[in-house]
């Protein structure tokens, strides 16, 4: 079996197991993990008033030891359940909202789901 087709496979066997919500809420919570880990590697961040490079920060305290590798998982694994939370969030407004069905149209069509779907997500940026 080549690789496009397993993976269309699994995808399939997913979708099957956890349906389109499901799908949503792992692609969200992995995109809001990446975004958090780029987010606190990334070289200034300005915006929170740090004049250092962040990155150094993540595997380093402030008194100059360097954190665990244990530390730092147990640090991923917890901003991921965060993350996941945050993701079922914005799944349930998408939901409450009437939306979810309508995420497969294409938007730049439907000014209307674009701004729906706009909405959803400065709802749940707003409370965290």
């Amino acid at each position: 079996m080549s690789s496009k087709t397993d993976a269309e496979a699994k995808l399939q066997q997913f979708l099957s197991k956890h349906g389109r919500e499901g799908f949503l809420k792992l692609l969200l919570t992995n995109y809001l993990f990446e975004l958090a880990m780029y987010y606190l590697h990334s070289e200034k961040n300005p915006a929170a008033q740090i004049r250092e490079d962040t990155s150094y920060r993540f595997y380093v305290d402030g008194q100059e030891r360097v954190y665990l590798p244990e530390e730092i998982e147990r640090f991923k694994n917890d901003l991921r359940v965060e993350c996941k939370k945050k993701a079922a969030v914005i799944v349930e407004n998408l939901r409450k909202m009437e939306i979810l069905d309508k995420l497969g149209e294409d938007i730049t069509q439907n000014p209307a789901v674009a701004e729906l779907v706009q909405k959803a997500f400065e709802s749940i940026t707003q409370r965290t």
